[in-house]
């Protein structure tokens, strides 16, 4: 247990053992607490301050205290309900403050140099008199005369750190040495070490305020030594602020505070602790998912990693609940929050990380995780965990549907709904209730699928592609709903070229357990003003600039390299290249006010059903909009476009080609 937690027990120990006693029984509660702080090696400094007051009203004394940890004691006597305590610096800055409900307090501050500070007291329930007084030592100091001088020693170095326990710490790194530094942030600045001593597993909290840019960093067993890291942090959230937060084993720990560069100033540093439950407490304390109900809560600091097949790279906070089925059955499980990055496990035994069965930490919207299956009747339990250490409020949300579906809009040929937009659009679909209907040659055999129609009113290029997926699917295109000797492409991805007339695309999962929410975005492009521009193309020469501009033009071509999926590219112009034998070409395209994409095609038009026209693309463009292709080509015709990667992308260019020896 760490030393706040001793001296919080020790005090309402001996506030307990005296609190029978009648009126005028302040005297001896404060011996019992004198005795039982004393058995913990700390040793009174200064005179005991006395007084008594009225609920709301406060009393300020002034204490002479020494440099290094100290220990403020404030007890309230019968008719006394809640006693605050506020330790100020000489410029009335507050140093530690005591937040608790109860009718005594616990001030704990490391002091950098000896000064008279005030202390504040104020009754905020009830009334009646209090005692105050000082003690000083700390974690490791046997409160001897020996122990207090060596604390009082110590000068935030790494051969006498500063005592270190939970409450708020103020301090200055200008007096500090400079001999170490954070592995997050470069430091030729002073530095100030604090010991801190864990005795049990627990969350520690360090944040720290400063008037400079602060770095903090916190070592393991051996201060000097830069690899016994544990972990460094600069600029959380901003350049005055640090934060660690993590799960710490038993042990010896070093926090530095640092400066970034050469940096040095005041600070207030803010220690906080909490205990950890074991996963084995947390699982016992699970309660049961309602199917169809959205049920949640904050995940709790676990004393270990729940392990498991995603999501284990930080030992996040976990919340477990039961889940229960009494069939085989198709089961979503979405975590969603907004203060957390969600991983949802899903396993059989909830303390057994072998026993998952699934894991996710991704979903169909932002801040979700989902997990999606079809699974075995039986008992099983779901984990709301995080990809970062802090608990965080969250929901969960269960869904069952039969193992081959309950049937939705658009599950068939029969019932397909049309792709709505004349040219583009995006849908959001879902196949957990969908049944199997159809399959392509890339796979989607057993799984569950929709079918859209597609209506291409002439020659167009079909560009689709698959977002926000719960599970992966799979997109197939026919002629002819379902019939595989009309499937024109199947893959995760289309960039087909179409003729006018009518079409399905299907969404399938791509196994029999691939079931979920989904976002299918399409685009349909114009190819008919492709052959106007062949026909007026105008022929390059080797060796010989052309100036151009696709500032205005339309975009009739689309390249593999520039916009991907179902982006829109630039305005583009194609130019026309004919080779006389086999030779080494190299393609410049030099844009003044944007990047330019450079396609060499055998074919200028694209038709439908025929090969892909383009046979190389470049979009590496250097720091001067240049762009370089280099290809051996056989003799022949050629065609080359040059594109811009968004609508924005448009201007004057030049473009010039040469064979190379």
């Amino acid at each position: 247990m760490n030393r706040a937690a001793w001296v919080g027990l020790a005090l309402a120990a001996a506030c307990g053992a005296s609190r029978g006693n009648g009126g005028g029984a302040l005297e001896p509660r404060f011996v019992a607490v004198h005795n039982a702080l004393s058995a913990m090696g700390l040793a009174q400094v200064g005179p005991i301050q006395e007084g008594a007051l009225a609920e709301g009203r406060e009393a300020r004394v002034s204490l002479a205290l020494p440099a290094g940890c100290v220990t403020v004691v404030a007890v309230g006597g019968d008719g006394v309900r809640d006693l605050d305590a506020t330790l100020l610096d000489a410029r009335a800055k507050p140093l530690a403050h005591d937040t608790t409900n109860e009718p005594q307090a616990v001030l704990r501050a490391c002091l950098e140099a000896g000064d008279t500070y005030v202390l504040v007291v104020k009754v905020a329930s009830g009334a009646g008199p209090w005692v105050a007084a000082t003690w000083v030592g700390g974690p490791g100091s046997s409160g001897t005369a020996a122990g207090v001088a060596a604390r009082q020693d110590a000068n935030g170095t790494c051969s006498a750190p500063i005592p270190l326990s939970p409450g708020v710490v103020s301090g200055s790194t200008t007096r500090g040495e400079h001999e170490n530094s954070g592995s997050c942030g470069p430091s030729d600045s002073r530095e100030l070490v604090y010991e801190l001593q864990v005795t049990q597993r627990q969350r520690v909290s360090i944040e720290t305020e400063a008037s400079f840019d602060s770095v903090l960093y916190v070592r393991k067993d051996d201060c000097n030594d830069p690899d016994k890291e544990v972990e460094c942090n600069d600029d959380a959230p901003d350049r005055t602020h640090s934060r660690i937060d993590r799960v710490l084993d038993p042990g010896k720990y070093f926090v530095f505070i640092d400066g970034y560069g050469h940096e040095t100033g005041s600070f207030k540093m803010t220690v906080s602790v909490s205990d950890v439950l074991a996963l084995a407490d947390i699982c016992r304390r699970a309660s049961s998912l309602v199917d169809g109900t959205s049920q949640g809560g904050t995940t709790t600091t676990v004393g270990g990693d729940v392990g498991g097949t995603c999501g284990t790279e930080i030992e996040g906070a976990d919340a477990a609940w039961r889940v229960d089925l009494p069939a085989r059955s198709r089961v979503r499980i979405v975590e969603h929050s907004d203060e957390i990055a969600p991983v949802v496990h899903f396993r059989r035994v909830c303390t057994d990380p072998a026993s998952e069965v699934a894991c996710s930490v991704s979903g169909a919207v932002a801040g979700d995780g989902a997990v999606t299956g079809t699974f075995e009747a039986g008992a099983y339990t779901a984990l709301a965990d995080a990809r970062e250490r802090l608990p965080g409020r969250y929901t969960l949300l269960l869904q069952t549907a039969p193992p081959a579906g309950s049937g939705v809009v658009s599950d068939g040929c029969g019932d397909a709904v049309p792709l709505a937009g004349s040219l583009s659009g995006t849908v959001d679909g879902d196949t957990f209730a969908a049944r199997d209907d159809v399959a392509g040659s890339c796979g989607g055999t057993g799984g569950a699928d929709l079918v859209y129609r597609l209506d291409v009113p002439r020659r167009s290029r079909l560009v689709a592609s698959l977002d926000n997926e719960e599970a992966p699917h799979l997109l197939i295109v026919w002629r002819r709903c379902a019939d595989r000797s009309s499937e024109l492409a199947c893959g995760r991805s289309i960039n087909e070229v179409l003729g006018p007339g009518t079409y399905f695309v299907g969404v399938d999962g791509a196994t029999a357990g691939a079931i979920g929410r989904f976002s299918l975005r399409w685009t349909l492009r114009d190819l008919t003003a492709q052959a106007s521009a062949c026909s007026l193309a105008p022929t390059l020469a080797d060796r010989r600039a052309v100036a151009a501009s696709s500032l205005g033009a339309s975009d009739r071509f689309s390249t593999r390299c520039g916009a991907g999926g179902v982006g829109v590219s630039g305005p583009d112009r194609v130019f026309k290249l004919v080779l006389p034998r086999r030779s080494t070409v190299r393609i410049l395209a030099m844009a003044t006010n944007f990047d330019p994409v450079i396609a060499v095609r055998k074919a200028c038009a694209d038709a439908a059903g025929a090969l892909p026209a383009e046979l190389v693309c470049d979009a590496d463009a250097d720091a001067n909009h240049r762009t370089t292709l280099d290809r051996l080509l056989e003799a022949g015709t050629y065609w080359v476009v040059v594109d811009g990667q968004s609508p924005n992308d448009q201007g004057p260019f030049t473009l010039e080609y040469r064979t190379l020896p």
